[in-house]
């Protein structure tokens, strides 16, 4: 049935031989371009068999990107019958590089080369990506998802609003239990009350998606088995007071082992009375990367020195700075590190740091004398100089840095410019 928008409903659409063949055929020559003919005629018989087991054919579509995959459906009925199953589908640009999509619009691409393929589909769906540059909110991404939900095995979804407004899930969203890995960009995130969480999730990342405390706080902690965690968010998207702290934070992730955040979320939960070190360990974890910190705060500074010496088995650190030549160094963040007691902190498993838009401001000269103190076993200090710094400034901190102590003789210190 078409709609006065002019696109089809979804749930309206039959699998009758009519549609499926046009369907298949639009989908199909979508991802295709015209030197897609891959040469059969030229290729040696055995190589042309039809014979290979299904499950051999399901393993080469799997590892193949999509559009190459889609791709292998001339090669004979038994391959594309395959295309139809398989289990990861990946629509990001590349699947759209096809002739025929040249000129489509963004909802005609949803419309004809994804539903298709989505109403098509004949095994389990285990896998579903959809990052399309341009890619905005519309009622097509509604129905999607809703096909979606009733797949009972689907265990991991990527959704990535590029452009305009953020899109509301809908509750059926809220329905995929089986989820094991989330990644949802420019979304707002408003479960029903009866929502409990997804219980099998292991790596959740929020990209600029619209949610408030309560709700945030109490999502991640009915995620019991969260080991990958990624907030990145501003003030329009982390809505309402968020008067929670680290603490409270990281009871709800006690099983963390890699944590990415961007400035804002961590002045969220920055608030209050911040303890020099958490009541509990993060001793799962082994990754941290901090976007957008700025050491002339001491709320940054502070912040990441709780995360750091509260993680004794830390592997890599990767912090990205924020470079502002005019802004003054707070009276609290000066001295920071010198007026606090670091001499129960050993990072015995510190491997590589990382640190870019680096300047030589006391509180990060402080910081990387620290963590040299403190990593026995480190590898690499890798520094990126913020091209604003003068070269005068580059060679005193050059100076500074090779004098400071190490605790690992092999540590190997590398500045360079952008």
């Amino acid at each position: 049935m078409l709609e006065p928008n002019g696109f089809y409903c979804v749930s309206t659409i039959q699998k009758s031989p009519r549609i499926q063949g046009s369907w298949c055929h639009a989908a199909m020559s979508g991802v295709m371009s015209n030197n897609s003919t891959m040469e059969v005629q030229d290729l040696p018989s055995e190589t042309t068999s039809t014979s290979l087991p299904p499950n051999i054919i399901q393993t080469i579509l799997t590892l193949m990107p999509m559009r190459d995959a889609f791709r292998t459906s001339i090669l004979s009925h038994n391959w594309r019958n395959q295309c139809l199953n398989i289990p990861k589908l990946m629509f990001d640009d590349a699947v759209f590089q096809g002739p025929s999509c040249k000129n489509g619009s963004m909802r005609w691409k949803l419309l004809y080369i994804v539903y298709p393929i989505l109403l098509l589909h004949q095994g389990p769906i285990l896998e579903f990506s959809l990052c399309i540059s341009q890619l905005i909110s519309c009622c097509e991404i509604d129905q999607i998802i809703l096909h979606l939900s009733r797949i009972a095995s689907l265990k991991k979804l990527t959704l990535c609003i590029e452009s305009g407004d953020d899109h509301k899930l809908l509750p059926a969203f809220f329905n995929l239990q089986k989820l094991t890995v989330l990644k949802l960009q420019k979304c707002v995130f408003q479960p029903p009350v009866t929502f409990k969480g997804f219980s099998r999730l292991v790596r959740l990342s929020f990209n600029n998606v619209s949610i408030t405390a309560e709700v945030f706080l109490r999502f991640i902690s009915n995620c019991p088995k969260l080991k990958d965690f990624t907030l990145i968010g501003d003030e329009k998207h982390l809505m309402g007071r968020w008067n929670s702290d680290f603490v409270e934070l990281f009871e709800c992730l006690p099983l963390v082992e890699r944590l990415c955040m961007s400035w804002y979320p961590i002045k969220c939960f920055a608030t209050g009375v911040m303890p020099h070190k958490l009541p509990t360990s993060l001793v799962h974890m082994k990754y941290l990367h901090l976007k957008g910190l700025f050491f002339a705060r001491a709320i940054d500074l502070r912040s990441t020195l709780l995360l750091v010496t509260s993680s004794p088995n830390i592997e890599t650190i990767i912090l990205e700075m924020q470079y502002d030549q005019y802004a003054a160094l707070t009276p609290t963040a000066m001295n920071l590190i010198d007026q606090q007691d670091y001499s129960y902190v050993v990072l015995h498993h510190l491997r590589l740091i990382s640190i870019t838009n680096f300047d030589n401001m006391k509180t990060g000269m402080d910081f990387v004398k620290l963590i040299l103190a403190k990593s026995p076993m480190l590898k690499i200090v890798d520094i990126m100089i913020d091209k604003r710094v003068a070269i005068h400034g580059e060679v005193k901190m050059l100076k500074e840095l090779l004098q400071y102590p190490r605790a690992s003789t092999r540590a190997e210190i590398r500045v360079q410019r952008p």
